[in-house]
């Protein structure tokens, strides 16, 4: 099943004056959300990808495991198969079931582990509504529609208030789609992605080689090459150096 793979690949590559209205409070959390994964110097995180083939209940055709490191601007994400490094200069994707080590050249980013853009999806939501779970969790739904251009027609936030940290995100598609890649006639149906966030821990030492490009390649004669394990790798340079270099 590759469907979570292409989830997180299209996820990798995806005012108001403060009040009392949803969308004023979604703001000001929101706000508070990124200030905790980006005010954190270092942090892990366990997340969990569970896929229904329904927007309510229905059953769940699959589910992985995933792990993010951050430490200040370094960040590892390890989602199926596939790991993402990025440090200052950098970024490489490490395909293992393809066998395949991509680099390329970082950008200015706000490191996150939310796969998402939550103030850019403050923006295109029609409507928001939202809800106290007790006095430690707010709930927030924010509305697309059926006939929005979004991939979501619903997206629901889950917010741990005791420290401003995602518990969950529940993306609701709004296309039918063929869950089954196996069968080529197989029923189209809107799935829903629940990403679960957990034991958010704040680390004092990581190993920064978790980080390094130099754990995957080695750069040898103007070429990278796969050392160790990764020796037999294919690589794909798509460095702004190698890309525009004259040949």
């Amino acid at each position: 099943m590759k469907f979570l793979a292409t989830v997180i690949y299209l996820l990798f590559n995806l005012s108001l004056v403060i009040g009392n209205t949803p969308m004023e409070k979604a703001k000001v959390d929101f706000k508070k959300v990124n200030l905790t994964y980006s005010a954190t110097p270092a942090f892990s995180l366990d997340i969990q990808y569970s896929v229904f083939d329904n927007h309510i209940g229905g059953n769940m055709i699959e589910q992985k495991n995933g792990q993010y490191f951050k430490s200040r601007g370094l960040s590892y994400t390890k989602i199926l198969n596939i790991e993402t490094i990025v440090n200052a200069k950098t970024t490489v994707v490490v395909n293992n079931d393809e066998s395949v080590l991509l680099i390329t050249d970082s950008k200015k980013i706000e490191l996150s582990p939310l796969q998402t853009n939550m103030d850019t999806l403050l923006k295109m939501c029609s409507s928001i509504t939202t809800k106290d779970i007790g006095t430690t969790e707010r709930f927030y739904s924010l509305n697309f529609g059926t006939n929005s251009s979004s991939e979501f027609s619903r997206i629901d936030v889950y917010i741990n208030l005791s420290n401003f940290t995602i518990k969950k995100i529940i993306m609701f598609y709004n296309d039918g789609m063929s869950l089954n890649q196996s069968d080529f006639y197989a029923e189209e149906k809107k799935p829903r992605l629940e990403i679960t966030y957990k034991t958010f821990k704040i680390v004092t030492n990581i190993n920064e080689s978790l980080f390094s490009e130099s754990t995957y390649m080695v750069l040898k004669d103007n070429q990278y090459k796969g050392i160790g394990k990764y020796s037999n790798y294919k690589i794909i340079n798509q460095l702004q150096s190698a890309r525009f270099k004259k040949k």
